[in-house]
């Protein structure tokens, strides 16, 4: 009897301890607090007010709310600025707990002013998309898929697109790049982006001073219990090697949240057509408020030689 209690009471706390790693890492119940706010980390703390004031300008500016269904029925939300229609139509894709708002307060409001038709997506689980669990790209990169055939059928077959994440939604694009995408698709923007989520999540746990080598197999099980999902399915780097349109990879050299070796690991596996810049000393997601002209630049010039 007591053998029996010892038992049960070791699985209910091994269960807690699987259900507490889920709800840290893969769970986000957030939907009500302002977009237009986000952390304001040691490497942001020199853009802190550009990139407040560049925030309200995005909310501010006219757009369309659109929805698409995702291959597990979850309802997707995003915004569509409308755009000179003889451009490229430019799908934004956010990172972990981020918002297209704060994420693409850089590049994002860059994009629009310079007229190209911009969606940007509302990641599953975040603001007004349905869900609540982060999957690190693992089912992301289909929702990636649900958005291209949105623009598709509104649009028309032969609208040049091209995919634009950042940090998760760099990592997410650059796994759907390994899945059959429609010839209309010219090329795919990463800007520090992850390869590997285990590696990622390692990573992190050391910043937090967690040891990654016990907290990962609660964090690996919990994924395949609660949110039914193999966290090591694929990689960023596994997915761009089967690549069949042109990508561009940018990563700030002074990101100590996503290090750039991690883009480099991306770039080695098809080197032929992912081309790699290094914008020195940006943070992690600021290397276009770091030199808004370079990355202006090599963004502009991709587009160019690639639609």
């Amino acid at each position: 009897m007591i053998f029996a209690i010892i038992i049960a009471v070791i699985l209910i706390g091994l269960l807690l301890v699987l259900f507490f790693s889920y709800y840290k890492v893969f769970y986000y119940p957030i939907k009500n607090i302002s977009e237009t706010k986000g952390p304001i980390t040691k490497t942001r703390h020199p853009y802190r007010d550009e990139a407040r004031t560049r925030v309200k300008e995005l909310a501010a500016i006219e757009c369309e709310t659109i929805t698409t269904q995702s291959y597990d029925n979850l309802k997707l939300s995003a915004r569509y600025y409308q755009g000179d229609h003889t451009k490229p139509l430019i799908i934004c894709f956010h990172g972990y707990h981020g918002s297209a708002l704060r994420d693409y307060s850089g590049v994002g409001l860059s994009l629009i002013r310079q007229g190209y038709p911009v969606i940007m997506i509302d990641e599953r689980a975040h603001w007004r998309s349905e869900g609540h669990t982060i999957t690190f790209g693992m089912r992301e990169r289909f929702d990636v898929l649900s958005w291209v055939k949105y623009a598709c059928k509104r649009f028309g077959n032969d609208c040049p697109i091209y995919l634009h994440g950042i940090s998760m939604g760099g990592g997410t694009v650059l796994m759907a790049s390994g899945q059959q995408l429609p010839d209309n698709i010219k090329g795919i923007i990463a800007d520090c982006p992850f390869n590997d989520p285990e590696k990622i999540i390692r990573h992190v746990c050391k910043l937090v001073n967690l040891k990654p080598d016990l907290c990962w197999p609660f964090i690996k099980i919990s994924a395949l219990i609660f949110g039914r999902f193999n966290i090591n399915k694929t990689t960023a780097a596994k997915e761009a090697k089967n690549a069949t349109v042109p990508i561009m990879i940018v990563h700030g050299e002074g990101d100590d949240f996503v290090p750039a070796s991690m883009s480099e690991e991306v770039q080695k596996a098809n080197p032929d057509l992912i081309e790699y810049h290094l914008i020195a000393e940006a943070g992690h997601g600021l290397a276009y408020y770091y030199d808004p002209q370079q990355y202006e630049t090599l963004m502009n010039g991709f587009i160019n030689k690639t639609s």
